[in-house]
Order: C-alpha cells, then sequence, then structure tokens
C-alpha cells in the first residue's frame, strides 16, 4: 500500500509539474499569425495608424500584419492581464519585400506594460527591461526573407495591470514604406519555483523507479 501510495504522489506532483511548465511555455495571443484577422473587441489585435491584415505577402497561411506608414508610427498589439514580476517574452518574424528608405525607418517587435490606467511603465528608451524591442527590421535587412524576431525577457515592475505585445514601425523618412510581421508567440515565462517542481518531480521519480 505504502508503494502504491508514493507512486500515486510521485505521478501527481510530476503531472502538475508539467502541467505548469506547459502552461506557462504556451503561446497566450488570440491570433498569432493574423490569419482569423480578429478584432481588438474579441480579444484579438488593435491596429492604429495605418496598420492593417495584408494577403499580399505571408510566412505561413495567408495573412501577415502590415505596418506601413508615410512620417507616423503604425503599429499592431494584443493586451493581457498580468501583474507585477511576470515575464513575458514575444518572438516572430518580420520582413521588407523592398528597401527601407531614409532613416529613421524600421520594424520591430515590442513588449510594453501598463498600471490600471493604461499609463504606460515604461518606453525602451526610458526603462530597459520594464519594456523590451527586438532587433530591427530595417535599410539593411536582407530583402524578401523572414527574419526571426525576439525581445527577450521582460519583466513587469511595479503597478503592473496589463501587457500588450506589439508589431511596431517606426518611420519619418518621408517615404511611403512598411514591415510585414507574421507567426508571433508571446509566452509567458516561469518563476523558478515552477522550474524548481518540475525537476523535483523527475528526480522523485527517478528515485522510484531506481528503488522498484
Amino acid at each position: 500500500m505504502k508503494t502504491l501510495t508514493r507512486i500515486i504522489g510521485t505521478g501527481a506532483s510530476l503531472a502538475l509539474a508539467l502541467s505548469a511548465a506547459t502552461t506557462s511555455f504556451s503561446n497566450i495571443l488570440i491570433d498569432p499569425g493574423f490569419e482569423l484577422q480578429t478584432p481588438s473587441g474579441s480579444g484579438g489585435w488593435s491596429l492604429f495608424n495605418g496598420a492593417a491584415f495584408s494577403s499580399a505577402q505571408a510566412r505561413s497561411g495567408t495573412f501577415s500584419m502590415l505596418d506601413a506608414t508615410v512620417n507616423n508610427v503604425p503599429g499592431s498589439f494584443e493586451e493581457f492581464t498580468a501583474s507585477a514580476g511576470m515575464k513575458f517574452q514575444l518572438t516572430g518574424y518580420g520582413m521588407t519585400p523592398t528597401p527601407l528608405l531614409g532613416t529613421p525607418a524600421f520594424g520591430i517587435l515590442q513588449v510594453t506594460y501598463f498600471d490600471s490606467a493604461h499609463v504606460n511603465l515604461g518606453t525602451v528608451e526610458t526603462s530597459p527591461g520594464n519594456a523590451l524591442a527586438s532587433a530591427q527590421i530595417n535599410g539593411g535587412t536582407t530583402l524578401g526573407t523572414w527574419t526571426f524576431l525576439d525581445t527577450g525577457i521582460a519583466t513587469a515592475p511595479a503597478n503592473t495591470a496589463f501587457i500588450q505585445a506589439f508589431t511596431l514601425v517606426v518611420d519619418f523618412s518621408g517615404n511611403a514604406q512598411g514591415v510585414y510581421f507574421d507567426d508571433l508567440t508571446l509566452t509567458q515565462v516561469p518563476e523558478p519555483s515552477s522550474l524548481a517542481l518540475l525537476g523535483l518531480g523527475f528526480a522523485t521519480l527517478c528515485v522510484w523507479r531506481r528503488r522498484k
């Protein structure tokens, strides 16, 4: 009976650890490939300053997000509730089929945190770590090639109530041009305690199997 109890307990611990890790690493974006063209009212993408779903280019499926402009900052974002200390990472792909001329002219992915009144808790320029941006799609990017973009891990500061995951283009060059984005992934990075639990579950199972 003791052996059976130990087996059940080990299995339960391991299942819980695996469940926590799997949930943490899953993509929480509603429409990560822009295929559903999900609007913000349904929990999907909010578009601003000329950003649009586009079927002109796509890394996978039929649609991508095109942030195009003349002297503006177009983009799109999805918003989720969050709290201080939570960690998120945004990845995806960007591409421009034609040269981005002039300066500044570039596209990025960005993670930004907001308080309950939707006040920005830090920009990439003023608070590195609070808001993080990926490398740029710019005039030096290989044309027609989908380039992998990664913001790295951004930690929510004090007073965080929301996280927004952005596609953004900053272009004040005077040229009509833009950047395509596709296949985004926003993941909540697990806390060390969750990883420790997962390791403990595996270790316990190994010990039991060895004794058996």
